[in-house]
């Protein structure tokens, strides 16, 4: 009873401090304003396959693209589409054709300037039939594409596609690194350049890949100023390793979230915190 008590008045308290602007401690703005960071560090338990999204089709590969390419559309934290490189969109009546208008200024990690041509280039690579990608089903339902200015890319569709718009949240693919050269024997399966708030550092692998901000990304550089991703394919040694802060984050395992996460030990000596996954499992065939 006394705890509940308690609990109440400080709700009233904060509720009271809350009202009135002029009762808010000094400085609350700054507290709340985000802090420039270092270096965070992910456990994976595997390697990464290859740093070209179209080729892409394991999870490893896509949490290092996913920071370093970007797409004309994203899903934004409460799961609606907005704009990445396209600033807005148009939907024509009859929902046969989609008008993508782009970012200006937007740069590759090599500083060479993004254009509707990388945008086209992309979608020419999805529906050749010589590479070997995962994702052609969702762009072989265009019919045709324009690129009537350096910023604008129009996409026309036979009848109307229900997954149109978020297709075009996969990667865009540099045109002046990748045209006319072997996609599958590319430097930049290794070594990619895209054009997303992480530029590629290293990769070693089976032992890391590292990522670090990009200053020159159109929203701003990110607040984490360097990613690492470590390879450790046992999830009870990186267990040990979160335990002793050579990690900052991992998947843990159903038994570990449910018996040895949910501790005031764990809470208090790892100052760790501890989240549902929002995924699904799937079986492929």
């Amino acid at each position: 009873m006394l705890r509940c008590f308690l609990s109440l008045v400080m709700l009233i308290v904060l509720s009271a401090c809350q009202s009135d602007d002029k009762s808010s401690p000094p400085g609350l703005t700054e507290v709340l304003t985000p802090e420039y960071g270092d270096t965070f560090i992910e456990a994976s338990i595997g390697d990464a396959s290859t740093l070209l999204p179209v080729l892409a089709s394991d999870s490893a590969s896509s949490a290092i693209n996913g920071l370093v390419y970007s797409g004309l559309l994203r899903y934004d934290k409460n799961l609606f589409l907005e704009g990445e490189l396209a600033e807005r969109w148009e939907v024509s009546e009859d929902n046969r054709t989609l008008t993508f208008h782009l970012r200006q200024g937007v740069q590759w990690h090599d500083g060479a300037p993004f254009t509707s041509a990388d945008v086209k280039f992309t979608y020419e690579l999805y529906i050749d039939p010589e590479i070997p990608t995962a994702y052609a089903e969702a762009f072989s339902q265009v019919s045709r594409v324009e690129t009537p200015d350096p910023y604008t890319f129009v996409v026309h569709y036979e009848t109307p596609y229900a997954p149109a718009l978020v297709s075009w949240a996969t990667a865009i693919h540099p045109r002046h690194l990748l045209e006319g050269t072997d996609i599958s024997r590319s430097p930049l399966a290794r070594q990619p350049v895209g054009t997303g708030p992480y530029r590629f550092v290293e990769w070693v692998s089976g032992e890391k890949i590292v990522l670090e901000a990009n200053p020159d990304y159109f929203e701003g550089s990110p607040y984490i100023r360097r990613v690492v991703y470590r390879i450790i394919p046992d999830i009870s040694t990186q267990f040990l390793e979160l335990q002793t802060g050579s990690l900052d984050f991992m998947g843990l395992s159903p038994l570990q979230y449910d018996r040895q996460t949910d501790t005031p030990a764990f809470r208090r000596n790892f100052n760790k915190y501890r989240y549902l996954a929002f995924g699904y499992t799937y079986l492929g065939y």
